[in-house]
């Protein structure tokens, strides 16, 4: 082999010359210059993609956490069904946007202790019509009723302004 002549062992194509493979190199402009710095020093668009799908798996695994605290602290019952017995004092719709029925009831553990300081009524939200308007006729009666309740984390504006919703009741 001449001086400068040589197969190089990672060239797929050993047979050529050298002269062939070397092509003229045209001068950059500025603009080519600057391009390619740019580029240097931006990440690519390979590891772009790589970011971009961490950031929306963590985006997403945000949303699916919130979505389930949401489901546990406003449409989950805390207690399932509960019963209180009184006598109901008020029943009434309120609200401006959502009109809901709220209650008030003396339970018969508060009137039977004598000997604690009365402590609170029991508030209740009622999410049926027609259970509403059957408390609204009970309501200063002095009739002894059971509610059957389900108790809630969370309070939500169509459902009352109470965590305790009224699911029936039973005349004493």
């Amino acid at each position: 082999m001449a001086k400068g002549e040589y197969n190089d062992y990672f060239d797929e194509d050993s047979n050529s010359s050298p002269a062939e493979e070397q092509e003229p190199q045209k001068e950059e402009t500025a603009e080519e210059i600057e391009a390619r710095e740019i580029e240097g020093q931006t990440i690519g668009k390979r590891n772009g993609s790589k970011l971009r799908r961490a950031i929306a798996a963590l985006v997403a695994v945000a949303a699916a956490v919130v979505a389930v605290w949401i489901a546990v602290v406003f449409w989950l019952p805390y207690v399932t069904e509960a019963r209180k017995r009184g006598a109901i004092v008020d029943v009434r719709q309120e609200g401006l946007i959502f009109k809901t029925f709220e209650g008030l009831m003396v339970t018969d553990e508060r009137l039977a202790d004598t000997i604690h300081v009365y402590e609170r009524d029991f508030l209740f939200s009622v999410e049926d019509d027609s259970v509403a308007r059957d408390l609204m006729e009970l309501q200063s009666t002095g009739r002894r009723v059971t509610l059957t309740y389900k108790e809630y984390r969370g309070t939500l504006p169509w459902r009352g302004n109470s965590k305790k919703i009224v699911t029936g009741y039973k005349v004493e």
